[in-house]
């Protein structure tokens, strides 16, 4: 399937690629990746339709696939959904929650330091713009600074790629739950 309706508006096609193709480009990235960040935003929140179970299952995929990975989460989610994120206890950074505490916005802060000039791998998964300058502008910032770093943004509505990151970002128009939890059929 080509994403052309999706890009048909947009007046550069240079972004224009087939599902396979991204794919593809994803698996090699997290191939190679010493640090992957992944952010997760409002599509995955219980309260827009998405059940517990649903987020539950993407996080336990995107955990799998990514298993043996220097990985770090950052999200907007709070209460259910946040709960439902689990499996990266530990290694994820909740700002808009009411649980997170000075030391695990250090820890997060320390582990991003880490990832200059290191291949690392940005997967930012139904982010929108309620609150951007969490998730969405540093992971531009970051792919944009760091000449190793790669943006996948994965998104129904808002997943554009400024054009500043033409060649450091992949623009995914699809629902980004349904991307993670499919990432572990893919993988076999």
């Amino acid at each position: 399937m080509i994403y052309w309706e999706h890009f048909q508006k947009t007046a550069d096609r240079r972004y224009f690629m087939e599902k396979e193709e991204i794919r593809r480009e994803f698996w090699e990235r997290l191939k190679t990746a010493e640090k992957v960040l992944i952010g997760i935003g409002k599509e995955w929140d219980t309260g827009s339709g998405k059940s517990r179970d649903e987020v539950k299952a993407a996080a336990e995929s995107l955990k799998k696939v990514t298993g043996g990975k220097d990985c770090y989460v950052i999200t907007t989610l709070s209460g259910d959904a946040l709960d439902a994120l689990e499996p990266f206890a530990g290694h994820m950074a909740a700002p808009l929650d009411v649980s997170l505490t000075e030391e695990q916005w250090d820890a997060y802060m320390k582990w991003l330091s880490f990832t200059l000039n290191r291949n690392t791998l940005l997967l930012e998964l139904g982010e929108d713009f309620s609150h951007p300058s969490l998730i969405r502008f540093p992971f531009e910032k970051t792919a944009m600074l760091n000449q190793k770093a790669f943006l996948f943004r994965v998104n129904q509505k808002f997943c554009q790629i400024p054009e500043t990151l033409k060649g450091k970002a992949v623009s995914v128009p699809e629902d980004s739950a349904a991307f993670a939890a499919g990432l572990l059929e893919e993988q076999g």
